[in-house]
C-alpha cells in the first residue's frame, strides 16, 4: 500500500531528522498531558507538592504505556494520553463529592480502585473474546448521549475556571482573569483552525506557553514552589493510599472505559490509514489488551485513565514522519521527565485558568463529536424518544442539589445524583431493550 509519507513506519532516519522528530513527539505529548494534572489538582484541592507529584506520575504512566504500545501493542506511533472523557469524569465526581460534603481524599482512593476494575474488565473482555459483543452496545445513540451529557455536566466547572471563580481565593468572577481567558480561547481556536504545519499540531502547547506568559505579566501567576526533593525520584505506587471500593465510582469508571473502546479502535484505524499500513485484527487485540493494562497502571500510579489519542495521526500527516523510532525515544524521554521532580514542580505552577481556557476548546470538540454521533441517527420517532428522554433525565439531575437525596441510602443517592450515569444507563435500556430495533430478515 503506497504511503505519501517521507518516512514510513519502519524507516531509518538521518540523525538530524531523528533528533528533531523525537523532540517534536516529546513536545506534542507534553502538550496533551500537562494541563490535566493542574486542573485536577485544583479540583481535588491538592497542595502544590501533590499536584507536582500527580504531574510526575501522569508523565510516567503515559510514557510507559506509549512505549509498551509501540513495541508490543498495536505498534503504531499513537500517544496514549489522558482521555478528555476520563479526566472529565474525575472532575464530575469531584464536583459531586464536594456537593455531598464527602472526602475528596477518599474519592482519589475510590478512583484508584475504579481504574483498576476498569482495566481488569477491559483485559477480561479481550481474553474472553467478548470485545466485539461489548462494542455493539455502544451505538451512536449511546456514545452521542454520553458525550453530550459529559460536556454539559463538566461545563459548569470549566466555565467557572475560565471566569476565575475561586482562583487565588477570589469568590466571584475575576474580570481580569476572564478577559485574558477569553482572549486565550480565541487565540487557541485560531491556531487550531488557521494554523499550518507544526504550529497547528502544537497549538495546545503554544497556547499554554502564551497564556502562562500573559498571566505572569499581569501578576496572576505564582512562581514554581521548589521543594527539598532531589532531582530524581522513583514513582509512588498507590500514592493516594489503599484503594477504596465505591459502587458508584466503580460503575462510572467501567462505563467510561467501555465507551472509550470505540475511540481506541478509531485511533488505530486512523493511524493505519495515515501510515498506509493495514490495521489488522491482531493490532486491535494487542492494542486493546495493553490499553486495559494501561488503565490499571494509571490506577496504580494515581493518574487519570489513558486512551490512544486520534490527534497523533494529524501530527504524522502534517510532518510526513511516520517512523516508530522517534516516538519510542520521545516516550522514553517523557518517562525520564516524570522521574525528575523539579520538572513536575515547574509544570504544576501553570495557572489553572490557563488550563481551563485551553480545555474549553477541547471540550467544544468533544461536544462536537457527540453531536456528530447523534447526526448519524435517522431521528425518527423511536430515535427521538431514546435520545431526548435520556438527555432530559440526565441533564435534569444536574440541577438537583445533593440534599435532595438525603432520605435514601448513600450508595443509591450517589448513583442517582450522577446524571451522567443515569443518562447512559437509560439510553442503553431504551436503545437495546425498550425500543430495540428488529433485525430485518
Amino acid at each position: 500500500m503506497d504511503s505519501p509519507l517521507a518516512y514510513g513506519l519502519n524507516s531509518r532516519l538521518p540523525m538530524s531528522v531523528l533528533c528533531l522528530a523525537t523532540l517534536q513527539w516529546l513536545a506534542f505529548t507534553v502538550a496533551n498531558v500537562v494541563t490535566v494534572p493542574v486542573v485536577l489538582g485544583q479540583a481535588f484541592a491538592l497542595s502544590p507538592a501533590e499536584t507536582a507529584r500527580l504531574m510526575d506520575q501522569t508523565f510516567i504512566a503515559v510514557g510507559v504505556v506509549c512505549l509498551a504500545q509501540s513495541l508490543a501493542g498495536h505498534r503504531f506511533p499513537v500517544i496514549e494520553g489522558p482521555a478528555g472523557m476520563w479526566w472529565s469524569v474525575f472532575l464530575i465526581l469531584a464536583q459531586i463529592t464536594r456537593e455531598v460534603g464527602a472526602s475528596l481524599a477518599q474519592l482519589l482512593q475510590e478512583l484508584e480502585f475504579g481504574l483498576l476494575v476498569a482495566g481488569a474488565v477491559t483485559v477480561l473482555l479481550v481474553a474472553c473474546g467478548l470485545l466485539q459483543v461489548t462494542r455493539k452496545l455502544f451505538t451512536p445513540a449511546v456514545t452521542g448521549t454520553f458525550l453530550v451529557l459529559l460536556c454539559l455536566q463538566i461545563s459548569r466547572s470549566v466555565v467557572a475556571g475560565v471566569l476565575g471563580i475561586g482562583y487565588e481565593g477570589h469568590p466571584g468572577v475575576n474580570p481580569q482573569v476572564a478577559i485574558l481567558c477569553v482572549a486565550l480561547i480565541a487565540f487557541t481556536m485560531f491556531l487550531m483552525v488557521k494554523g499550518r504545519g507544526l504550529l497547528q499540531s502544537l497549538a495546545v502547547l503554544v497556547s499554554l506557553a502564551v497564556g502562562w506568559a500573559c498571566f505572569a505579566a499581569a501578576g496572576l501567576a505564582d512562581t514554581p514552589r521548589w521543594s527539598q526533593a532531589g532531582w530524581w525520584a522513583w514513582p509512588a505506587v498507590l500514592p493516594w493510599g489503599h484503594p477504596r471500593f465505591h459502587l458508584g465510582v466503580a460503575v462510572t469508571c467501567v462505563i467510561t472505559s467501555l465507551i472509550l473502546l470505540s475511540n481506541l479502535i478509531a485511533s488505530i484505524q486512523t493511524m493505519g490509514r495515515t501510515l498506509g499500513v493495514s490495521a489488522g485484527r491482531d493490532r486491535f487485540w494487542r492494542g486493546t489488551l495493553l490499553t486495559g493494562w494501561g488503565t490499571a497502571l494509571a490506577g496504580m500510579l494515581g493518574a487519570p485513565g489513558l486512551i490512544p489519542l486520534a490527534t497523533s495521526a494529524s501530527l504524522v500527516s502534517l510532518t510526513r514522519i511516520g517512523a516508530r523510532l522517534p516516538f519510542v525515544l520521545g516516550s522514553a524521554l517523557l518517562v525520564v521527565l516524570g522521574l525528575v521532580p523539579k520538572f513536575g514542580q515547574f509544570a504544576a505552577a501553570l495557572p489553572s485558568p490557563v488550563g481551563y481556557a485551553v480545555l474549553f476548546t477541547v471540550f467544544g470538540q468533544l461536544l462536537g463529536l457527540g453531536l456528530r454521533d447523534l447526526k448519524q441517527l435517522a431521528m425518527d420517532q423511536r430515535d427521538l424518544f431514546v435520545v431526548s428522554i435520556s438527555l432530559l433525565a440526565g441533564a435534569g439531575l444536574f440541577f438537583l442539589s445533593a440534599q435532595a437525596w438525603s432520605s435514601i441510602p448513600a450508595v443509591v443517592a450517589y448513583l442517582f445524583d450522577n446524571g451522567l450515569i443515569v443518562g447512559v444507563v437509560l439510553v442503553l435500556v431504551l436503545e437495546h431493550l425498550v425500543f430495540r430495533r428488529r433485525k430485518s430478515s
